[in-house]
């Protein structure tokens, strides 16, 4: 293995100048990205590694996946890393458009469960009847049962756990 990491250690600088030229002559945004053959990133960025990042790819979501094994690294041409961008940004405003349409979606459950609950005279929401509630309120009420009784079980364990570090270690 010392022969791949002396000759990484030889080869870097050389692509980290190649780019550094290239960037400088056609006044490109250039970043190269190397992983050693132990693991540790090593990066160049004209402007900066991260100006370019942001710039290129989505700050939301997660990165883009890496080449199969054997494929040609570095192959894509620039209208082809242009379209996959433009890909992943719309694929990106869509999951936006349906996260906000979940997010209102929930917004009207709850706005139901709270007028159950008034109905109700209930103190507390978890006490609707769910007979009051119709077939889309109630997977949101169901998930808010299941959040409540996880923080409740938090609360118990952390009590129960304060209780034990009190007690004398005789009596544990």
């Amino acid at each position: 293995m010392v022969k791949p990491r002396e000759s990484f250690r030889k080869r870097r600088p050389t692509l980290f100048a190649a780019a550094r030229e290239l960037a400088e002559e056609f006044d490109a945004h250039v970043t190269v990205v190397a992983f050693s053959p132990t693991g540790e990133a090593h990066a160049f960025g004209a402007p900066t590694a991260d100006s370019v990042l942001r710039t290129y790819l989505p700050a939301d979501g997660p990165p883009p996946p890496l080449p199969a094994p054997g494929a040609a690294v570095g192959a894509e041409t620039a209208a082809e890393a242009a379209a996959r961008v433009a890909r992943m940004r719309r694929e990106l405003n869509e999951t936006k458009v349906l996260v906000a349409a979940e997010w209102g979606r929930v917004a009207d459950a709850c706005e139901k469960i709270r007028e159950a609950q008034a109905a109700a005279k209930k103190d507390n929401w978890w006490e609707v009847d769910v007979d009051a509630l119709g077939e889309d309120e109630l997977p949101v009420f169901t998930k808010a049962l299941e959040m409540l009784k996880t923080d409740v079980q938090k609360l118990l364990d952390a009590m129960a756990s304060d209780r034990a570090s009190l007690q004398p270690r005789g009596k544990q």
